[in-house]
């Protein structure tokens, strides 16, 4: 499958004063637990650390829904939402184009 028939999010989120560092751990160890991406990029905003952006791309879209029906990702919900200060912003999208 090539890259831009491959779904993808880029996810925005800003974790309680203190708890950014939890919410970046927390949501590294996920992606690399869940094995659905066929890659991802965490970035930490440099005016404002407790804000995370992910890219995320996922395999295909039997891998998304695979993940999204997952135990797991009930469980880092969970646990992430009660990290955040506002609701997460997640936009549905696809690769145009990448460097490795």
């Amino acid at each position: 499958m090539g890259l831009k028939n491959q779904p993808a999010y880029i996810i925005r989120m800003r974790a309680k004063p203190g708890s950014g560092d939890k919410l970046f751990a927390l949501a590294t160890a996920g992606m690399e637990k869940s094995g659905a991406s066929s890659r991802f990029i965490i970035l930490r905003e440099d005016d404002d650390r407790d804000v995370l952006w992910n890219v995320e791309v996922f395999s295909s879209d039997a891998e998304k829904k695979r993940y999204e029906a997952s135990p797991l990702a009930d469980l880092l919900r969970d646990e992430i939402l009660e990290l955040l200060a506002e609701p997460p912003m997640r936009i549905a999208a696809h690769p145009y184009s990448a460097a490795p």
